[in-house]
């Protein structure tokens, strides 16, 4: 190895280890590096120059006072962004992975969901670029299966992208190292580094949204697939009739890209127009008029919020919506029994009363069945996702080559392997 990688190296062991401690002192980190005192001094002098890392007092216990190195997260900034079916959510965090702003728009605002992200990514930079902090990589989470080899973003029907080369686009917009990732996946870090998954080397992310979507952990490693798609549970088919008619639909590349079983059943307009229908169903019994009642404006969250009231209707949908659900966590579960399911999206984290019912009809099924969840993320998960996986594209592409696929985020807390695959 050069004398140049030599000094590479040992700078990104010292800035990594400073990072990871957040506070720490010269003789802790030639201990842990097994580097000399006058080596670890050069390249903290080097490291307080480019504005990594900063020098103070530090409170002494006693005997001879030392400074403080501490890593100065300031230095820079990451964008983390989660497009959603219908809104599209950034965040701006510094390089310890605290969110230092925030924008939400509809995800139809200005266009489409190609130009609302550009401009949520544009207004992001903006508001970086105010704040002083350089941005050092940029994650984006879109509901679509992203292929590896071409970046190009395809079965994504609830933002209409079927072939649309996505990694293409924003790259030539963007003007920072740039990842392109699943939004489920990218919930799945966020489980991984922050939420329900942490110390959990198998754990599934159940997605139920607008549409729906998984992301499948098997002892620490994300399950891919041959063509990235992996988790894609959305097109579960759940009941007999569904083969046909999803082969009478299947006629074309487009078509191919629609709505799967699973999502038919289960996810947010569906449920909303099975009680819209049950509704009228009712009126027309009632009246014969046929005429389709207030109800039939119903959304997703006014169906949950009237079984919550106890509606006999809502209860019925939601009751079923429970049952596909967990059929599908029974498919989840005998193909990679995970320890834990972590159910997300709005539809998901909305089905939290309905738990211990949900619980015990996949336990019916399964010898060893998962622990079942809502998410402790609320709706954040993919942002946070984004974020982990943007700190982690900086952090190795700041590594020398004989280092760069050896480290994974830590965002303060402890390294974990789990991460390091999924993003």
């Amino acid at each position: 190895m050069r004398q140049t990688s030599i000094l590479e190296v040992n700078e990104f062991l010292v800035l990594d280890f400073v990072r990871a401690r957040g506070e720490t002192s010269r003789p802790e980190i030639a201990d842990e590096l097994g580097l000399s005192a006058s080596s670890i001094s050069r390249i903290i002098r080097r490291l307080i120059v480019g504005g990594l890392v900063t020098e103070g007092s530090r409170t002494s216990t006693g005997g001879r006072p030392r400074t403080a190195i501490a890593f100065n997260s300031r230095a820079g900034c990451v964008l983390g962004v989660d497009l959603g079916g219908s809104t599209c959510h950034g965040a701006v965090a510094d390089l310890a992975g605290t969110i230092v702003d925030e924008v939400v728009r509809p995800t139809a605002r200005d266009g489409g969901p190609y130009p609302t992200l550009v401009g949520v990514i544009d207004e992001l930079v903006a508001i970086a670029t105010m704040n002083g902090l350089p941005v050092a990589a940029i994650a984006v989470g879109a509901p679509a299966i992203i292929d590896a080899d071409t970046g190009v973003a395809t079965g994504g029907p609830n933002v209409d992208w079927h072939g649309f080369p996505l990694v293409a686009e924003l790259g030539r917009h963007v003007n920072a190292p740039l990842i392109v990732q699943n939004d489920v996946r990218l919930a799945a870090l966020a489980h991984a580094w922050r939420g329900d998954g942490r110390r959990c080397s198998d754990f599934a992310v159940l997605s139920i949204g607008t549409g729906i979507g998984a992301a499948i952990v098997v002892d620490g490693r994300l399950a891919r697939g041959r063509h990235n798609a992996a988790g894609e549970v959305g097109y579960l088919v759940l009941a007999r009739d569904q083969l046909g008619q999803q082969a009478d639909e299947r006629v074309d590349q487009r078509a191919a890209a629609a709505l799967g079983g699973f999502e038919r059943l289960a996810a947010g307009p569906s449920i909303a127009a099975s009680a819209a229908e049950r509704f009228a169903a009712e009126r027309f019994a009632a009246d014969g008029s046929g005429r389709l009642p207030e109800a039939s404006a119903l959304t997703t969250a006014g169906v949950f919020a009237a079984a919550a009231g106890g509606d006999p209707i809502a209860l019925a949908v939601i009751d079923e919506v429970v049952d596909h659900v967990a059929m599908a966590i029974v498919a989840i579960g005998a193909i990679a029994d995970p320890e834990i399911v972590i159910l997300e999206g709005s539809v998901g984290r909305a089905l939290g009363p309905f738990l211990k019912r949900l619980t015990e009809r996949v336990a019916s099924q399964l010898p060893a069945p998962p622990r079942v969840v809502a998410s402790g993320l609320g709706s954040n998960a993919t942002v946070v996702g984004a974020v982990a996986a943007a700190l982690q594209l900086a952090r190795t592409r700041g590594a020398p080559v004989e280092l760069s696929s050896a480290f994974i985020v830590t965002g303060g807390a402890a390294p974990r392997r789990t991460t390091a695959d999924v993003a």
